[in-house]
């Protein structure tokens, strides 16, 4: 099958949109909910990893969703908890450039991703790729949604639904960023 461009006429704003952008969560779930007053104290927070209270453990990962027809997938950066050790360990490798693929590290999911529910704490790997590239997330094959998405890929429609949320989100603001 001949693999197309993704392209489509957004229902929320009429506009063209061109290519499957990749989809950034800002933090996990558990860094937004500490009041305001209080980050600079409790949180060290970069694009690739957040510790809170010196005691819980992120990390950040790409998840991609094959698209029927479309050469590249669609992109969630997704932050997973991750243990202590798990945590050192992936630090002493992250900024290698030597750094080959092939560590991975259990972890659980840390986003709310619009259009599936009940993605907090699914439980997924993280895969180191060779430098300088962000790892990326397998998440355990199970019935839900999003797992099924990530083995089975989306169709092109769904892939402009999922684009269509994260581009014009409804109800109080999320936490994705472009």
């Amino acid at each position: 099958m001949m693999e197309t461009s993704f392209e489509f006429t957004c229902n929320e704003c009429g506009q063209i949109h061109r290519g499957l952008a990749a989809w950034h969560f800002e933090a996990p779930l558990q860094a937004l909910a500490i009041p305001q007053a209080d980050l600079e104290a409790r949180i060290a927070l970069t694009e690739d990893d957040c510790v809170i209270d010196e005691r819980e453990f992120y990390l950040k990962g790409l998840l991609e969703l094959p698209v029927h027809g479309v050469g590249d997938p669609f992109v969630l950066g997704i932050w997973l908890s991750v243990s202590a050790e798990s945590y050192r360990r992936f630090a002493s490798v992250f900024d290698d450039p030597r750094r080959s693929a092939g560590d991975r590290f259990f972890g659980w999911v840390c986003n709310e991703i619009p259009g599936y529910s009940g993605t907090m704490l699914l439980k997924a790997n993280l895969h180191v790729r060779e430098y300088p590239m962000r790892p990326w997330v397998e998440l355990e094959p199970t019935p839900h949604p999003l797992s099924n998405d990530q083995r089975e890929g989306l169709t092109i429609d769904r892939a402009i639904e999922l684009t269509q949320l994260m581009l014009h989100p409804h109800g109080p603001p999320g936490d994705h960023r472009r």
